[in-house]
């Protein structure tokens, strides 16, 4: 599969966007990276999600149900979150949406290799959120 969703979708009108499907998941936090990765000038909070739940994937066909995705939460400048998601925990619950990178289209980064994981990404504003602990970031 490429990472181009099946169809058009809204959020591909944002420059961010990479045209990939929007998730929208439930789950649990399996890893959380020690502290934040620079990746093209941003800085990025990485943790890991076994899926529980899909509450809604458009432009995607796969079951996502059951396996583990690598988020990247942009933070610290007006196109991401203003700072990182505060205690992040393995083993806590977690609602995320983002665009769906799957995993032959996803690039190794130092917290995402050796396997290269679907990455959920785009998880802030205006397309995505993350869910944790009550509180919506976005």
């Amino acid at each position: 599969m490429n990472n181009r969703a099946t169809q058009i979708l809204p959020h591909h009108r944002y420059v961010q966007s990479l045209g990939a499907p929007l998730a929208c998941v439930q789950g649990t936090i399996s890893k959380v990276f020690a502290g934040p990765e620079n990746h093209h000038g941003a800085n990025h909070q990485h943790f890991v999600i076994k899926i529980d739940k899909v509450l809604k994937f458009e432009g995607g066909t796969q079951n996502l149900a059951g396996t583990e995705v690598f988020v990247a939460v942009r933070f610290g400048d007006n196109e991401g979150l203003a700072q990182e998601i505060p205690g992040l925990q393995a083993g806590q619950p977690i609602e995320a949406q983002g665009e769906y990178i799957s995993e032959a289209s996803a690039y190794p980064t130092v917290d995402n290799s050796n396997p290269v994981l679907p990455v959920l990404h785009f998880t802030h504003h205006p397309v995505g959120y993350v869910k944790y602990e009550g509180q919506y970031y976005s």
